[in-house]
């Protein structure tokens, strides 16, 4: 596959600059390069032309006026990092992601497109995908063939035809992550096509199997799945080897395992092999404090990986994997140049960065402005003066037959009900106990709310508001619905966000403008916010270790085990409703 066409002319400089004909365009002068295919350190030239390297060894370029000369002595160089599975939504959008990206190192980013495809007609997708492209950094996609929530649009989102345009679509290389297992086990018609076409068009299908037993991953591989990130232990990560995938091993802000991965692996005698990546999978923004796959290697290395070995990681096999191998992740002959200048082996974050032959940052700081991207051209929702009556009364518990079912947080993905239902007191009241808070779920498009308790998410919690859901619903968390109501009503005059409420006032708010869900402020403005915002629940006793990826996850259908939907409480495992939602109008 080509990452980025070459004209033939500008394929000729390539091959004269190679042969000393053409004047070089960079020539990078005396550092140490990595070369990625042996893991092994050597003291080369590189020699630029155009956007491509044109010669890597020992005899000096033919140079002119213009050649860039960089004096690499005492750097290290190594090639553009690869970030194989991100999430470009957790506030921050796939354009500020890429801006920071950049000026940490990584040069590529294959990343989901669920909440695009979730709220765009397709010709929109697209055209977003394409004008991503602009950017110095590399993007490419994933085709999700499962929403992450029940919606009654999901057969018309994830039909045949709309999977097809995605699937077929040249900057999308992979199928996935794949999270309904149970859709595959019955083999839903749709889903099982998805699975099939992603594998007829020859790309790669990533799965989602945390704590899958070794039959399991055998059925995923047998419909097709390729890779999976989930990998808890080390004795994970050798099970998806044995049968053939590929392992991204994960350090992210909800499951930093990358330590505790590379130390019980060296225990087992394995310290590299090619189907090893590294990613972030994600990572809210207080993670991004530390850096981006800069930051994953840094880990690495740390825990036990030797630097040329992390540095494979976190190129050469993602680009393999994928197929751009003969593009990115090394630092060859014909490959675009993507490289990096770094102080010593031990020290991912670069002191350069070049990226499609041009310098585009230095010391972390870019070097020019990047290509703008205009959110506002396509048709996100917009929330701001949303016509949706926010009062008190949608968040009075009330209490069915049943009760109120209570959603304790065992950390902060994984959610179970008690056993015993909460009954509110006549005003819908909670119970005398600080660690219990309202949780209700506002569906903006079908008019219905949605009752439950949490227990977990914080002590003596006010008022939190979001539209930051997996599944575009607004979720509020208190015990006070009169805070709970201004809290709502404050992040929907911001066009979407966070907000949070103590004593009547608000004391925390993050603006979501684009669709609820992200911002355009820069990814040090929103890194400080959220640190804020983790900081304040700590105080308030959040225990979990990322209550970011909570308020996004209460949505998440493909979680264990409970979950809050416009139609009602959710149990996963049963695939069934425990007390059903109730229309806006019904309540008094």
């Amino acid at each position: 596959m080509r990452v980025r066409p070459l004209n033939e002319e500008a394929y000729l400089q390539v091959i004269r600059t190679a042969k000393r004909q053409h004047p070089a365009a960079v020539w990078i002068k005396g550092a140490r390069v990595l070369d990625v295919y042996l893991r092994q350190w050597r003291d080369v030239h590189i020699v630029v032309a155009g956007e491509r390297i044109a010669y890597v060894g020992e005899s000096e370029p033919l140079c002119d006026e213009r050649t860039e000369v960089i004096d690499a002595a005492g750097y290290y160089a190594v090639p553009g990092y690869i970030e194989p599975h991100a999430h470009p939504f957790q506030w921050y959008n796939p354009v500020t992601l890429s801006d920071f990206a950049l000026r940490t190192g990584t040069t590529t980013i294959i990343a989901d497109s669920l909440t695009m495809y979730r709220l765009l007609p397709f010709e929109q997708v697209a055209e977003i995908m394409q004008c991503l492209g602009d950017s110095p950094v590399k993007h490419f996609f994933w085709a999700r063939l499962d929403p992450q929530n029940i919606s009654p649009r999901q057969p018309e989102q994830f039909g045949k035809q709309r999977l097809e345009e995605i699937i077929t679509h040249p900057l999308v290389i992979q199928g996935g992550e794949l999270t309904d297992w149970g859709g595959l086990l019955r083999e839903d018609e749709n889903l099982l096509y998805g699975l099939k076409r992603v594998r007829d068009v020859g790309k790669r299908m990533e799965g989602h199997h945390p704590g899958a037993s070794y039959d399991t991953l055998n059925i995923a591989a047998a419909a097709g799945v390729t890779a999976c990130h989930e990998s808890i232990t080390a004795d994970e990560v050798i099970r998806r080897l044995q049968l053939g995938f590929y392992a991204a091993l994960r350090h992210s802000s909800i499951r930093p395992d990358l330590p505790d991965l590379i130390r019980g692996l060296r225990e087992r005698g394995i310290t590299y092999s090619p189907r090893l990546m590294l990613t972030s999978d994600g990572s809210t923004p207080p993670m991004m404090r530390f850096g981006f796959t800069d930051y994953t290697i840094r880990v690495a290395i740390e825990a036990g990986l030797s630097p040329a070995d992390a540095y494979a990681m976190a190129t050469l096999n993602p680009a393999a994997y994928y197929g751009l191998d003969a593009e990115i992740g090394g630092i060859a002959p014909g490959r675009i140049a993507d490289i990096l200048l770094l102080t010593a082996p031990d020290e991912p974050t670069p002191q350069v960065v070049i990226a499609n032959g041009r310098r585009w940052a230095e010391k972390g700081q870019l070097l020019g402005p990047l290509p703008s991207f205009d959110w506002q051209r396509y048709h996100l929702p917009n929330l701001a003066g949303k016509e949706t009556v926010i009062r008190p009364e949608l968040f009075r518990i009330r209490a069915k037959d049943q009760g109120v079912p209570v959603i304790n947080m065992r950390n902060a993905v994984i959610t179970e009900a008690e056993q015993t239902p909460l009954v509110p007191g006549p005003d819908g009241q909670l119970p005398d106990d600080p660690e219990l808070a309202a949780l209700v779920l506002i569906d903006p498009v079908g008019g219905r709310v949605t009752q439950a308790a949490v227990r977990g998410y914080g002590r003596e919690i006010e008022a939190i508001a979001t539209t930051y859901t997996i599944s575009s619903d607004w979720i509020v968390i208190g015990r006070n619905p009169q805070s709970m109501a201004a809290a709502l009503r404050r992040a929907l005059e911001l066009g979407g966000g966070v907000t949070m409420l103590e004593e009547g006032k608000t004391v925390f708010e993050m603006p979501l403008p684009i669709s609820g869900l992200m911002t355009d402020a820069p990814m040090e403005e929103v890194i400080a916010k959220a640190e804020t915002f983790v900081h304040m629940l700590r105080q308030k006793g959040h225990a979990h270790i990322d209550p970011i990826y909570s308020l996004l996850f209460f949505t998440a259908t493909h979680l264990p085990f409970v979950r809050m939907t416009a139609d009602g409480v959710y149990d996963v495992k049963r695939g069934k409703m425990i007390i059903p939602s109730m229309r806006v109008e019904e309540l008094p």
